[in-house]
């Protein structure tokens, strides 16, 4: 039990993590534009400052990484744990080299799929949480006409618009491992 316990404190700070994280990083490269660039330019090998993204979504992932095992223990997850390995394979492989797109894509797949199945999964105890299924759904077809719309020059905002959901999950699920009934 205290390792649940320990699993939804991490959960729940998640968000500030990210934000907090992002916000150095971002800082630190002040050309870097949310409608002109992706996240992952700032861990381009062309910039001096990559260190700082790449090894920040590899922190990220690794703590991620702790509440979303413990969730599948609980049968409150499926992919998000293999998610979060492409995850830390995006700070491995910076943009230029060829494992990076793959590991990005399959990281957002995997992870707004995770959100639609265990939504579905908890729909059946309350239907409230089909919302989840609905909103993974909608999230993905949303980045993907942003993205193939080039509304946005670069892809920034469609990966916030992705991370922000995942984010917003893991707060549920920090919830649930607190006790929160579904």
């Amino acid at each position: 039990m205290e390792l649940e316990r320990f699993a939804s404190y991490v959960a729940l700070s998640l968000p500030i993590i990210f934000i907090v994280g992002l916000a150095i990083v971002i800082h630190a490269n002040p050309w870097f534009s949310f409608t002109n660039n992706a996240l992952s330019d700032m861990g381009s090998l062309k910039n001096p400052n990559r260190w700082l993204f790449n090894g920040f979504v590899m922190f990220f992932a690794v703590v991620a990484m702790i509440p979303a095992v413990v969730a599948f223990k609980h049968g409150l997850s499926y992919l998000m744990p293999l998610a979060l390995v492409f995850l830390f394979l995006v700070g491995v492989f910076p943009e230029e080299l060829p494992y990076h797109t793959p590991s990005a894509v399959l990281f957002y797949v995997l992870a707004l799929a995770d959100i639609a199945l265990v939504g579905i999964k908890l729909g059946r105890k309350s239907p409230v949480n089909y919302v989840w299924g609905v909103l993974a759904v909608v999230v993905f077809l949303t980045m993907l006409y942003l993205i193939r719309a080039k509304v946005f020059k670069g892809l920034a905002i469609p990966e916030l618009i992705g991370a922000s959901l995942i984010l917003a999950w893991f707060v549920y699920i920090g919830l649930l491992l607190k006790g929160l009934k579904p």
